[in-house]
């Protein structure tokens, strides 16, 4: 929920749903659904929709801070295709 409601402004929360994905960590899907107000499948829908328009340009931003130089680089070459990539299986599960 985060990433959706701050996506732009806190990329972080990118990089929060990597880690969350990548470790197959489980989904609180009621409180998601709830808060969303729309069915999961159609939350992560418009989620990757979303993540998929935005700029890479800036995704340092709110993030950059804490990381090193070589974390830097791969969070621009891969954290939102990996992300995505990562939202689109559990999307198809």
């Amino acid at each position: 929920m985060a990433m959706h409601e701050r996506l732009g402004k806190t990329n972080r929360d990118i990089y929060d749903v990597w880690f969350f994905e990548k470790n197959n960590w489980p989904i609180n899907i009621n409180i998601i659904e709830q808060r969303a107000k729309m069915p999961y499948k159609k939350f992560l829908q418009k989620l990757i929709s979303n993540l998929e328009k935005l700029n890479n340009h800036n995704i340092l931003s709110g993030l950059g801070e804490l990381l090193t130089e070589k974390q830097k680089m791969w969070v621009k070459s891969k954290l939102k295709s990996e992300t995505l990539f990562l939202l689109k299986i559990r999307l198809s599960n």
